[in-house]
């Protein structure tokens, strides 16, 4: 019976299921990891248990086979016996590859510092209760949110997104006074409701830009101050974007910006034109001019003078703070010529809705719109229109000390924008949102948790400076060629420095770790991201090995034969009489190569 058992593990009536299966795992995974990735397919396929047990399976299918098969006489038989245990020696291999070799990412600026912290496949979870036990464990996140594992000690791991953004909500129970509203604007026609918190503290909630209008909340402290409060003043309306002054030599010349925009002016053969008015000047991120909003908060102009062969560009603004901006564009000599900008900024919006806060913690409301103004007492539940198309507000809550609560909530499918958080759950049934990369703390009837959702790093052995990154381009044209890093590294230890080169496909090799060029940001070439790997040598030299192996296991079934016969004292391993050669013939064929053995 054992003896039947061992035949039928060695058998090539295992090994054909065996290959069909791993075959068919290999084929769909290449598909799959198009659609999902390598590194779901990593933890998925290559990683799981089930993966393992069925290479592991197929090892013991090869090992029992060969050792079926002894003593290795005879060029096929030899051949047959090294080439299989070259693929259990790479099966094992490739096995240390998945589980033990270390690889992750590295994220370099010209502009900062020598970084060695590795960026690597995965999520980090650390949890420590109010009785101080502390739990660490690694996650994986897959693509429809699952996180495996879904338990960590006493908290339950619920699910992940990629998009959720911080919020907060006000509840009672601060020590000093703070009033805060929550208020329900509503619109059938476009069939929506925004619910909204305002208070006093912290000052960023004290005021909400809606789009077309403004959320406001107001403390008053005396019944004078809320009488004017209530009362708007009419608004000069005859240069709403001011009037620019120009001066040169005996020379004055005043313009309205808003009737003389892209209108030249010529004052001594100095050509002026005011090119740009923006209301609430700020830079982007790529440092163009943009308005972050209609008011005039902010007030700027742009200018270009131009004299003969001169041209300037001129940035003035209505801040009597701020310096005007001198561009030269052409020429060699300044234009003598000043400006001064005036305007009266406006820091109220053309539409607003404003909560008053008396004395006596009574609320009182202003709302603002292109039909007028509105004031009156607020209270609960009660509707107000504010003349904004067809939306009405409604005072839902009123807190007058309310202390802040920090909250992180997902967006609805399809949203873009926002971070990536984990959503848990502890014992007692207190649910919550943890940002990625911000220790959060839940409180509940037993104590506080605190939890830690990261990346996870790895600290290098080494440091790595991006001295330049260099972007080649085809001649002739603005398609990229090549991208090069210029880095350093360093060896703490030692103090070793060496400069090396990186671009893609030539990597280099530092302390037994490879750095590779991974990807760059044409947004930002000061920035360049680096792939860092490492395997034990071992696990590199038992790949090698088996190659070799089987290169020469099938090297020997082939031409073993013809070698012994030349190389006579080889003859009594390589070269047996025919008889014996017969006799093969009769033995069970061996698993995977047996078709070499055809002649």
């Amino acid at each position: 019976m054992t003896s039947a058992v061992i035949q039928f593990i060695g058998s090539i009536r295992l090994a054909v299921p065996l290959l069909i299966v791993i075959g068919s795992i290999l084929i769909g995974a290449t598909f799959y990891e198009a659609e999902v990735g390598s590194s779901v397919v990593q933890q998925e396929i290559y990683k799981s248990p089930w993966f393992g047990a069925l290479m592991f399976f197929l090892a013991v299918n090869l090992s029992v086979s060969t050792l079926l098969r002894y003593p290795w006489k005879g060029a096929r038989k030899v051949g047959f016996a090294i080439a299989h245990w070259g693929l259990v020696v790479i099966i094992a291999g490739s096995a240390a590859v998945i589980h033990l070799s270390v690889e992750g990412m590295l994220l370099a600026r010209t502009d900062g510092g020598p970084v060695s912290t590795l960026r690597v496949e995965g999520d980090f979870l650390e949890i420590a209760t109010s009785d101080q036990v502390i739990e660490q464990a690694s996650l994986f996140i897959k693509d429809d949110g699952t996180v495996v594992p879904n338990q960590l000690g006493q908290l339950s791991l619920l699910g992940y997104t990629n998009h959720a953004i911080k919020t907060v909500h006000f509840t009672e129970g601060a020590t000093v006074p703070n009033s805060a509203v929550k208020l329900s604007l509503h619109s059938d026609r476009m069939g929506q409701t925004l619910e909204r918190w305002l208070a006093i503290a912290p000052r960023s909630y004290s005021s909400m830009d809606i789009g077309p209008a403004e959320l406001q909340i107001q403390k008053v402290h005396s019944d004078q101050e809320l009488q004017q409060a209530l009362t708007i003043p009419s608004q000069e309306a005859s240069a709403p974007w001011g009037t620019l002054n120009f001066s040169l030599a005996n020379k004055t010349q005043v313009i309205d910006v808003k009737s003389g925009l892209n209108q030249p002016v010529v004052i001594e053969d100095i050509e002026c034109i005011i090119k740009d008015f923006w209301p609430d000047f700020r830079l982007d991120g790529n440092g163009k001019p943009e308005t972050v909003t209609q008011q005039l908060r902010n007030p700027a102009l742009q200018l270009e003078l131009s004299m003969g062969d001169v041209s300037e560009r001129w940035f003035i603004f209505g801040n009597p703070e701020f310096e005007p901006i001198r561009t030269q564009i052409s020429g060699d000599r300044p234009l003598d010529i000043k400006f001064s900008y005036t305007i009266s900024a406006n820091t109220q919006p053309d539409a607003f809705f404003r909560v008053l806060v008396d004395p006596e913690d009574n609320l009182y409301y202003v709302a603002k719109s292109s039909k007028g103004v509105k004031t009156g007492s607020l209270a609960l539940g009660t509707a107000v229109t504010p003349g904004w198309a067809d939306f009405s507000i409604t005072l839902d809550e009123y807190i007058p000390q309310a202390r802040v609560e920090r909250d992180v909530v997902p967006l609805p499918d399809g949203a873009e924008g926002g971070e990536p958080a984990l959503q848990v759950a502890t014992a007692d049934g207190e649910m919550a949102w943890v940002p990625w990369g911000e220790p959060t703390t839940i409180e509940t009837t037993t104590g506080d948790w605190y939890i830690a959702f990261s990346p996870k790093l790895m600290q290098l052995p080494f440091a790595l400076k991006l001295n330049d990154f260099i972007v080649e381009r085809n001649e002739g044209s603005e398609s990229v060629a090549m991208w090069t890093s210029l880095v350093t590294l360093m060896e703490p230890m030692t103090g070793e420095l060496s400069e090396r080169r990186v671009w893609m496909n030539h990597p280099t090799w530092f302390k037994g770790w490879k750095i590779a060029q991974a990807s760059w940001n044409p947004g930002d070439l000061a920035q360049s991201t680096l792939q860092v790997k490492r395997e034990p040598w071992w696990v590199t030299g038992l790949t090698w090995l088996g190659s070799l192996m089987v290169t020469i296991g099938v090297a020997t079934m082939f031409y073993g034969r013809a070698v012994a016969k030349k190389l006579k004292f080889m003859g009594e391993i390589l070269g047996p009489s025919e008889r014996e050669e017969n006799l093969e013939e009769t033995v069970t064929a061996i698993p995977i190569l047996s078709f070499f053995s055809s002649r």
